[in-house]
Parts: structure tokens; sequence; C-alpha cells
């Protein structure tokens, strides 16, 4: 059964509100595998600094890098830890050294999972709702399925004032809505879904909006639970 903490994040310091909500989801002593293949850049920079904040959460980490090791590192894992950058990067590195498929298969198997970003949107069944730029120009849209809804982190409410002359964030959702199926959760910022025993609750700072097709939005805030189905 899957244990899962799905967590819209950015800002600085680096994942400063979701350390105590990644503490108390974990186990004590759980050691964490973080995983970089989101990050267009210095991977091993983005490890250093994610490991220095999940100490502060007294957390022990190690590195799996996209190499000879990385399927032996996610067998042994025992809780993995999928960070930000770029969902279609993501999606197309873990695809081509045939980790998508065995990541989701521990997880249902109860290996505890965190994503933050772009590893939150690939908990979903596919990654359409992304913020991201297709930049690596896969055709792989399909995520692991965890969830049973498109996930847009960093999701904003649309601004009145700005919404007459600019594209919103809603209008996208709409559009989505209009060629798929697959509801869409919003995360706003400093908000997170922790997923467990089949049911969801928003827990952080923020709220979620669920997006259904032929349904008005419904906002969620903090505390709110809901069914997987």
């Amino acid at each position: 059964m899957s244990r899962l903490l799905l967590i819209s994040n950015s800002g600085a310091p680096f994942l400063a509100h979701c350390r105590e909500m990644i503490r108390t989801f974990l186990s004590d002593g759980t050691r964490v595998t973080y995983v970089t293949a989101a990050r267009l850049g210095d991977e091993d920079e983005r490890y250093s600094r994610a490991a220095a904040a999940l100490a502060e959460a007294g957390l022990k980490t190690d590195h799996l890098k996209l190499d000879l090791d990385a399927v032996r590192k996610l067998e042994q894992a025992e809780a993995i830890f999928v960070g930000g950058g770029n969902t279609y990067a993501l999606v197309s590195r873990l695809r081509q050294h045939g980790l998508l498929q065995k990541l989701a298969e521990r997880i249902r198997n109860g290996m505890p999972y965190i994503g933050t970003s772009a590893g939150t949107n690939i908990a979903a069944p596919n990654i359409l709702a992304t913020n991201d730029w297709n930049v690596v120009g896969t055709t792989e849209f399909t995520g692991m399925g965890l969830v049973p809804w498109a996930i847009n982190p960093h999701y904003q409410e649309t601004d009145p004032i700005m919404a007459p002359g600019s594209e919103t964030r809603d209008q996208r959702i709409a559009e989505y809505l209009n060629c798929n199926f697959i509801p869409v959760l919003g995360i706003e910022e400093q908000t997170a879904v922790r997923v467990e025993n089949e049911k969801a609750i928003v827990v952080g700072q923020g709220r979620a909006r669920f997006f259904e097709r032929g349904s008005k939005p419904k906002w969620m805030s903090a505390g709110t639970e809901f069914s997987l189905h």
C-alpha cells in the first residue's frame, strides 16, 4: 500500500517549510535516498543542498544518480525522495534507465515516497498538468499512477486583476480537462498532500484545489481529508 508525501515546494531556504512534515512522515532512523534526475544542471550541488536541509531534520541521505549503481540503490532504498526540476526530463531519464516502473513497484509494496515539484508530478497517471516546458522533446507523458489525479504543483489562484489581459493557470487546467477525463489537483506553495491507507490529507500552510470536468473547482484547506476513490 502506497505511502506518499507530495510537496509543492520552491523558494528559500531550501526545503525549509517542509522539513518537519518530512520528518514526521518517516520512521525514526530511516535513510533517505535522494534522486536528482529532474535537475538540468549540477546534480551534485542539488544533492548537497538537499542533504544539508534533511540533516537539519535529523535525516541521513544518500544520492541516487543515473549510473550503473542506480538499480541496486533503488532496490535497497528505505525511502525515496525525488527532487524538483524538469518533469519531462525526469520521466525521460527514469524510463531510459528502466527505473520508473521499478520505482512504482517499490512504492506500491510499501516503500515511503517523497516528491517535490517534478517529483510530485510523476506520482500521477500523467505529467500533463506540469508547468514545465518539454525541453527534452520526450513523447512519454505517463507517470506512475499512484494517485487518480494529475497534479499541478505551485498552483496559484487566478488574480482577477490580471485575468482579462493574461493567460492563467486556471485556463491551462480548463484546456487540459477539455482533452482529458483525469482530474487535476492543484497544490499551492508550502503545501503538500500526504497519502496513506487509501486516503489523502492536505498538510502545510496553503491549500489544494480539485478540478474535474463538468464540476466547479473545489478548495481544500490544510487538514482536509479525502478518499482516493
